[in-house]
């Protein structure tokens, strides 16, 4: 008896465990809503800020389905003791399901104030959670706060001209000893240099941040860091330290070198000089500031005999002042540092993050093509510096020169790099093994060249330091055609490159600009494979700040020197692409009420050089840059762009309420529809260009009149058809021509494209070596007869432009997109080709992780989709037979967690909340 009631047991509990795995949800009791990402301002835990109402934001996650906030509260309190009590701000119970772009609204911020925060929320059930404690700090919100100086070390100047010869300064040292004799509560650093600069304390780099504190127009404003040093600092003598460089503020800037100004440095000002102060606060209650000055202070020159971001940096190691930046050291012959006026530009906290070591990478291979002369091979084009590890005799110099490529006897390529000497070297004081890496400068290469050695190297001669202001683990991307899949891997290498402070067209040679026109059609790509919330946010104010008196948007923010070509038609929409992108991806309207006086002066620019509602070319016409065998006029691309700065201007003047505004834009955007359509649509669904980019440009900015829109999609398939399904389009066209075919269904001409090998596509370059986005479509050949042909002066090996095809992979070929601003509202839409046989994607949003998987095999469609929580989505099946899908191993009709949108001969549409969904179908073929 006991063994068969056992034996009953046991087969109850196998079914119960069966009908979970089967049924799932349908008898689960949800656990509570889990709390994460806690940031402020897209920062997590940030110190000193200056925004006097910051934003909140929190992710959610949780197990089941339909999952979703209903209500949350805030506390913030200056201690984490007090945190229940929120004596600074308690929010009170709102009920809501916001969990970003949630405005502080408590009690006024006070200048190097610490604040503490926590957030409970609710579920669907009302069972609530409470987040861990997180925090922030505020900055030095008044002038009067600072008491620190702009001081520097004066190392004169040598003999050569400036301006005609390359002229590059030594770094400066500074250092300033103090003694602490009470027990220290908090203590808290304020930094900034003219030119760029690493703080040093007590033997120590404070931070993990390269190239402080950015480019910005300096004139207009410069930021400065903010670090917690308290268990930096210890009883007794500390030491505080800078060094600081030119940088961008007095150093070589890029494309003046190309263009030959009269002037190709010293744009903001001449020498580079240090601002900061530390203040502590002891546990009595006193307080303390520690600030940069010309009479306690010391000055001096060092062992960086050269520094500049573009030219290299020179290290004489026999140079060095050992223990400089320690206690104990005998500064009494160092010098007084010199005084410098204050800065221009307004002192702002930094927006965003710095610029740091992403990567460590080994390199895979060393040759010689030269006897003595070593290359070392990264395996992929990346931006950065890096380590050198070596042993030798004192004096022994060591040449590392840098490129992207090898030419065909091995040997390094240069001449790319133009003007740019990208060279380091470092120069040996003897004393055993010797590591060494650079402080103020970063090339963009995959080979090192190595010259000097006394003896043979090692694979551990030479670490890569990869440097980005931005990680690209936001997206992932993987299919059934692995040439794909490296041309996804190349796009966030080319990214991660090229987002190094600014958007920069390039990391490698004599330019290394904000180009606007390259930023705003790679702006959308970008949110994909990284979180560029807080990236976006200072180059829209570099744009903002760089927006000429008249109106436009110049070629490149920030804008050190005018030319007479300023602004460019599609380069300055730019200043209305990236905040429209900001609010579509992050709902950030913030930035939009920031920008849009710049915004509305632009479009009035635009308005008064338009003639009956066309806007003709004008500035400098970079036009549909490095198309094939196509042009397009300036005045076609000049008007497109016209009518969809106008369109997004209206959805933004909706988005911040200026609905008379919105009504403006609206009526524009038709009146020069139809003044478009009247002048370059034909009666047949033709352009009057008939080039790829000019019906790739009409049909993406919605400029086709209705009843021709399809055709003319049609008519831009069969181009590229009789093309061979290869490009002949530039970086305007080549970013819209596959997201306008897939908006009219043209799906089969996209994927054509997207697997193409042949020249021009991304398969060519692929195929022939590359590991990140070429600025030309051939820049490379393995067959080295054709090398020659190419154009060295303008041949970038890491150029993102091209790479904005991620934008169309995630939107169509994944099939994620958003229907409301900041993915609250989730499109899932694949477009399905039965020469792909899977596709596996995912992106992290402001509001979560969004997974769309799918996969053909035989007759059967599978997708796997998870949506995260407090958010809903409409899944788009490709089948015309709802009552043959499986939704997690159920019918839909016993399905439970889905609405059924709509079903036809073309698809099944369903409405889903968060969780989990395995979809099997019979697919349509």
């Amino acid at each position: 008896m006991n063994i068969l009631f056992k034996k009953k047991i046991n087969f109850l509990f196998l079914a119960i465990i069966m009908a979970f795995t089967v049924y799932g949800n349908d008898f689960q009791t949800n656990l509570p809503l889990e709390i994460h990402q806690l940031r402020i301002e897209y920062l997590e835990n940030p110190e000193g800020i200056d925004v006097l109402k910051p934003r909140f934001s929190w992710v959610l996650k949780g197990d089941g389905f339909n999952r979703h906030q209903s209500a949350y509260q805030i506390h913030v309190s200056l201690s984490k003791n007090d945190i229940n009590r929120g004596f600074i701000w308690n929010s009170g119970k709102i009920s809501s399901n916001e969990t970003n772009q949630i405005i502080y609204d408590g009690a006024t911020l006070v200048s190097g104030k610490k604040y503490f925060w926590k957030v409970t929320v609710w579920d669907e059930n009302d069972v609530s959670s409470t987040s861990e404690i997180a925090s922030w700090s505020m900055g030095n919100l008044e002038f009067l706060d600072w008491q620190a100086e702009y001081i520097s070390h004066n190392v004169g100047y040598n003999k050569k001209d400036k301006y005609t010869e390359l002229y590059l300064p030594p770094a400066r040292y500074l250092r300033h000893s103090f003694n602490i004799n009470k027990k220290i509560k908090r203590a808290t650093a304020y930094t900034t240099a003219l030119g760029v600069y690493e703080l040093r304390l007590n033997g120590n780099k404070v931070g993990n941040d390269y190239l402080l504190p950015g480019w910005t127009d300096y004139n207009k404003r410069l930021y400065y860091q903010t670090y917690d040093i308290t268990d930096q600092l210890s009883q007794g003598e500390n030491v505080v330290g800078a060094i600081i460089a030119d940088g961008w503020y007095a150093g070589y800037i890029g494309y003046a070198l190309l263009v030959r100004l009269d002037k190709v440095r010293e744009f903001y000002g001449v020498n580079p000089s240090f601002m900061g102060q530390i203040k502590i606060e002891y546990e009595d209650g006193t307080s303390e500031i520690i600030a940069s000055n010309d009479k306690t202070w010391k000055a001096n020159s060092g062992p960086i005999l050269e520094a500049d971001i573009i030219m290299g940096e020179t290290y004489d190691a026999r140079l060095e002042h050992k223990n400089w930046d320690k206690a104990g050291f005998d500064d009494s012959k160092w010098s007084k540092p010199k005084r410098y006026t204050i800065a221009n530009g307004k002192l702002m906290a930094s927006p965003t993050t710095g610029i740091k070591n992403q990567e460590t990478i080994k390199p895979i291979k060393i040759t010689e093509p030269i006897p003595n002369t070593y290359i070392f091979d990264l395996g992929k084009n990346i931006a950065g510096i890096v380590a050198l590890k070596t042993q030798g005799e004192a004096g022994t110099k060591i040449t590392l020169r840098f490129g992207e490529i090898l030419k065909s006897d091995g040997t390094l390529l240069t001449e790319n790099l133009r003007k740019a000497r990208a060279t380091d070297t470092y120069i040996l004081s003897g004393n055993g093994v010797e590591t060494w890496e650079p402080k103020f400068t970063y090339h963009g290469f995959q080979f090192v060249e190595v010259t000097g050695l006394t003896k043979k190297p090692t694979l551990e001669t030479i670490t890569g330091i990869q440097l980005s202001s931005i990680t690209t683990d936001a997206g992932t991307f993987e299919s059934s055609n692995p040439m794909n899949n490296t041309l996804f891997k190349n796009i966030k290498t080319t990214q991660a490159a090229n987002f190094v402070d600014i958007p920069t067209d390039c990391p490698q040679r004599d330019e290394r600009l904000g180009w606007t026109g390259d930023a705003q059609v790679f702006a959308r790509s970008a949110t994909y494979s990284a979180d560029v919330a807080s990236f976006f946010t200072k180059f829209a104010i570099d744009l903002d700040d760089a927006q000429r008196w008249y109106g436009a948007y110049p070629n490149f923010a920030p804008f050190p020197f005018s030319r007479p070509e300023e602004y460019s038609p599609a380069w300055m929409e730019a200043g209305i692409i990236i905040p429209y992108t900001m609010m579509q991806v992050y709902d950030d309207t913030r930035i939009v009420e920031y920008m849009y006086e710049g915004m509305q002066k632009f479009m009035e620019f635009q308005e008064k050089a338009s003639k009956n509602f066309l806007r003709p070319g004008a500035g400098k016409n970079w036009g549909d840059w490095l198309s094939v065998n196509e042009t397009t006029t300036d005045d076609f691309i000049a008007s497109a762009y016209y009518g969809y700065a106008t369109k997004l201007m209206s959805d933004m003047a909706n988005a911040i309420g200026k609905t008379k505004d919105a009504k403006k834009y609206t009526q524009d955007f038709e009146n020069i529809k139809k003044a478009f359509v009247e002048k370059y649509i034909l009666a047949d669904g033709k352009t009057t260009e008939n080039s790829m980019t000019a019906y790739a440009l009409a049909l993406y900015f919605d400029l086709y009149p209705e009843d021709l829109a399809q055709k003319g999609a049609s008519l831009l398939s069969e181009k590229i058809k009789e093309n061979n399904y290869k490009f002949a389009t530039g970086f305007l066209g080549t970013k819209h021509v596959m997201l306008a075919l897939s908006k009219y269904g043209f799906h089969e001409t996209s994927y054509k494209l997207f697997q193409q090998k042949a020249y021009p596509s991304w398969g060519y370059s692929i195929e022939n070596g590359s590991t990140s986005i070429w600025e030309r479509w051939n820049s490379f050949t393995k067959d080295n007869s054709k090398n020659s042909d190419l154009n060295a002066a303008m041949n970038s090996f890491s150029h993102y432009a091209f790479g904005s095809v991620a934008e169309w992979m995630f939107q169509y070929a994944a099939g994620i997109d958003t229907k409301l601003n900041g993915y609250r509202k989730i499109i899932i839409k694949p477009a399905i080709l039965n020469e792909m046989k899977f596709i596996n994607s995912s992106t992290n949003t402001i509001n979560g992780t969004i997974t769309s998987n799918w996969k053909i095999d035989g007759k059967c469609f599978y997708m796997i989709i998870e949506i995260p929580a407090n958010t809903n989505a409409i899944i788009h099946v490709p089948t015309k037979k709802p009552s043959k899908i499986k939704l997690n191993n159920k019918s839909l009709q016993k399905d439970t967690n889905h609405k059924l949108v709509s079903a036809d001969e073309y698809e099944t549409v369903l409405e889903v909340g968060s969780g989990k969904y395995v979809i099997k179908a019979e697919l349509i073929r």
